[in-house]
């Protein structure tokens, strides 16, 4: 799509011209095609099967053709539970597919698909990705939107292929029981969006030629196909760009273009999608009488973000568990030990895998839960298994017991390795999952959602676990058809079933994260008995309804599964920070420091950091650089300050079983500011300037043994515009300038080699200028930049 070319005579609109009339922008914003199909009415489209994976029996994938609900052999099934499995239908014109509708059963049935996903697209062979949902285990239809824009081209598609991920059962084969594609069909309304979407391939295979001839330096071939088409290879400013830079040599007018781009906010994109980076500080503080938090795991941590304040209590130092409860100033960078032991206070006992958090409202820490050890051989005491719940006021220094059994009183029974968080608008504290600890419980009980009413003190139960309520018996399991696998569906004891959306799959050493900006709380990973979860759910508190995300993150780019991992969430960025330590692998479970984030509206994973080095050789030089991998740590987060803080944890050392960690660090994620992106600007243009300085000098000084004017004026231009630039916490870049400095880069044999392959100078320098282009290309906006990929790569070998 050819550009607008900017307004001359405004410095500003040299990037962006907005100054068009908004009753001209309006009319133009009514006659353009994706205006059009947005407002235009939605059909069904009528469609064929063209391929499947498999097929269980008699489910052919030819009757999610017909919407027969009570039916119950009116469905696909795959014949297998593997992520291959899929179905793909043809629509009998390509046209605009807007919305896929899913029917289901007239019950709940653990075949339907808890995550899928869509693709679509004109070649069976080249689809891309249109929808990653989950279906709601009930019998109410389900409509989801279809991508089918992309920067506002339309494109249409004929194939969609179905791609199951997760069923409500666990292990059954995938089920679809009706699909409906809606879209547009309208025949005058297709034959634009056809138009348009052939031009479009026209316009970026004309771009790829024009990219393909600059690159290779047959600028008059270039020039020929531009002025013949009248197609722009990229915004105007990126080609004065490449005309200043790579053609002409004139780094200074290189300079003024991106200082321009910089004040335009040009690469503000960038900034914002760019990769973190962490930067770890450890810790060094104490009380005044020089004590700190002694080595412990399975501690609690909360904050006070207002007073820049962290509470610490309790814990299992590798021997015995402990109940000392600290507090860190942040600002003052000193411990304060608020008591040796708090049930002197009326507090809770030593305890660990307890959970702790702080409501900013109350100025209060409410505390919950604590493991026992099982010991068979000796005669359990009931008033152990009370699961005691406390408050600490902060601003009174006391504690109170709010219940001496929250199970008596509507709560969850004494649970440990489970999560709490406080909704601090609503006045709601939530608990969710852990191990059940109980006289008569299972050895593998998993507790349910609860929330607790802070100012009734009232607590309800959301969400069963999914073993809570008994299944059937054997004999009223016998007396129902095995042909139908709904029967595995948890039932009251009289035998009705419990609807799946009252349920959830409970689990131990999972995360819970609260967004109380938008009313929402976040649920993934954990173990539940010897399965490790990777799942993502997001409840939201005003709906009362759990939403499947996925069922498994790392098969989205995502982490391994882990336990005990420790989050935090950025409500503003809309990010969940995850610190991992003791990762599932296979042949061996593996503690390493991990850190991700993942983005909420992307639905993307970012790996921060990874380190799983136990040498050691290696930490006794690292040991002030990054901490330690460990597990069952503690971590939160400052939102006002990006920081995060992370004490103690379990090293896994197994040549010490009763080592734990007392290291205190705190890790702030950054990204690039358009500063410091203008700066790497420069600096590779001004690189590029000393290579060529570099290069006269050479070719001037001759057999004099005298330093040329030509050398002196290089040097001052690395003393003076070079030197300053450079970012010495960059290894590369450093390592890149230290090579300048010792004209490196042009040794004879590196010189020997280029003119061997170059005939001339010229083309050299044509070559290393176009590298330097395409690099400073990574910070400007796609729209705005030459098309990706090659030409060469659009040749196929039939």
């Amino acid at each position: 799509m050819t550009l607008r070319q900017p307004n001359n005579t405004d410095k500003k609109s040299l990037f962006f011209n907005t100054n068009k009339p908004k009753s001209t922008l309006n009319t133009m914003k009514e006659q353009t095609l994706p205006f059009l199909i947005t407002h235009a009415p939605h059909e069904a489209l009528t469609y064929a099967i063209y391929d499947q994976s498999s097929q269980s029996g008699s489910y052919h994938p030819r009757n999610i053709c017909v919407n027969e609900p009570t039916e119950q052999s009116s469905r696909w099934s795959s014949g297998s539970h593997d992520q291959s499995q899929f179905i793909t239908i043809k629509l009998d014109k390509p046209a605009v597919a807007c919305e896929i509708l899913f029917g289901k059963f007239h019950r709940s049935h653990v075949c339907n698909l808890k995550e899928f996903k869509v693709f679509g697209g004109l070649d069976p062979l080249n689809m891309k990705e249109l929808l990653h949902k989950g279906l709601t285990d009930d019998n109410k239809v389900e409509s989801f939107p279809l991508v089918y824009m992309s920067n506002d081209l339309i494109f249409p598609i004929q194939y969609i292929k179905i791609v199951p991920l997760a069923t409500f059962g666990a292990k059954f084969n995938y089920s679809i029981w009706y699909v409906e594609i809606r879209g547009i069909k309208d025949e005058e309304l297709m034959s634009k969006v056809y138009d348009a979407y052939t031009a479009y391939k026209e316009m970026e295979t004309i771009r790829l030629c024009l990219k393909h001839f600059r690159q290779k330096n047959m600028m008059d071939v270039y020039q020929t196909l531009k002025n013949k088409t009248g197609i722009e290879i990229e915004h105007p400013s990126i080609a004065k760009l490449h005309q200043s830079l790579v053609i002409e040599g004139n780094f200074e007018q290189a300079e003024r273009i991106i200082a321009d781009a910089d004040s335009d906010n040009v690469f503000n994109s960038f900034a914002e999608n760019a990769m973190y980076t962490p930067s770890w500080q450890k810790i060094d503080a104490s009380n005044d009488d020089g004590d700190s938090p002694c080595a412990r795991g399975g501690h609690q941590l909360c904050i006070d973000t207002d007073r820049e304040k962290i509470y610490l209590l309790g814990g299992w130092d590798g021997k015995v568990e402990l109940s000392d409860f600290w507090c860190y100033h942040i600002k003052e960078n000193r411990w304060k030990l608020l008591s040796s032991d708090t049930s002197i206070q009326g507090g809770p006992s030593a305890r660990s895998c307890h959970t702790m958090c702080f409501d900013p409202i109350r100025k209060s820490i409410y505390v919950l839960g604590r493991y026992i050890e099982l010991r068979p051989t000796t005669t359990p005491d009931p008033a152990a298994y009370e699961s005691e719940f406390y408050q600490y006021y902060t601003e009174l220094d006391r504690w109170v017991q709010i219940s001496e059994s929250t199970k008596i009183d509507g709560g969850p029974p004494l649970l440990f390795h489970h999560e709490m968080c406080v909704d601090p608008i609503g006045r709601m504290l939530y608990v969710f999952g852990g191990r059940v600890l109980a006289l008569e419980s299972a050895p593998s009980s998993y507790s349910g959602f609860y929330s607790f009413d802070i100012d009734k003190n009232v607590w309800k139960t959301l969400r069963y676990d999914v073993s809570h309520i008994p299944v059937p018996s054997a004999s009223l399991r016998d007396q129902i058809s095995s042909l139908d696998p709904v029967v595995s569906r948890a039932r009251t004891p009289s035998g009705t079933y419990i609807p799946t959306s009252q349920t959830i799959k409970s689990r131990s050493g999972h995360s819970m994260l609260l967004d109380s900006k938008n009313r929402k709380i976040y649920i993934f990973g954990g173990q539940r008995a010897k399965e490790c979860l990777k799942d993502l759910y997001c409840y939201s508190i005003e709906q009362d309804k759990m939403t499947s995300i996925t069922q498994d993150f790392s098969k989205n780019i995502g982490p391994e599964s882990g336990y005990t991992q420790r989050a935090a969430i950025d409500v503003e960025r809309q990010e969940l920070h995850i610190s991992l330590g003791f990762l599932q692998s296979k042949p061996t479970n593996i503690v390493r420091n991990c850190f991700w984030v993942y983005n909420i509206k992307n639905n993307t994973w970012e790996e921060v950091f990874s380190n799983d080095d136990h040498d050691t050789v290696y930490w006794n030089g690292m040991k002030l650089n990054e901490p330690y991998p460990r597990y069952t740590h503690q971590m939160v987060y400052n939102p006002n300050t990006n920081a995060h803080f992370i004490f103690g944890g379990h090293p896994g050392d197994v040549t010490d079983l009763y080592r734990r960690l007392d290291d205190f660090w705190e890790l702030r994620l950054t990204k690039p500011n358009s500063g410091q992106i203008m700066r790497r600007c420069l600096y590779l243009i001004r690189t590029r300037k000393l290579h060529e300085l570099c290069k006269q000098a050479e070719q001037m000084s001759g057999t004099s043994n005298q330093v040329s004017s030509d050398t002196l004026y290089a040097l001052q231009y690395l003393r003076k515009y070079v030197t300053p630039l450079v970012n010495e916490d960059s290894k590369e870049e450093l390592n890149h300038f230290k090579k300048l400095c010792a004209h490196l880069c042009l040794s004879e044999d590196n010189n020997v080699l280029k003119k061997d392959f170059y005939k001339t100078t010229q083309e050299l320098y044509f070559s290393e200028r176009t590298t330097v282009f395409q690099s400073l290309l990574e910070f400007f906006p796609t729209s705005m930049k030459e098309p990706k990929g090659t030409l060469v790569d659009a040749v196929k070998i039939s």
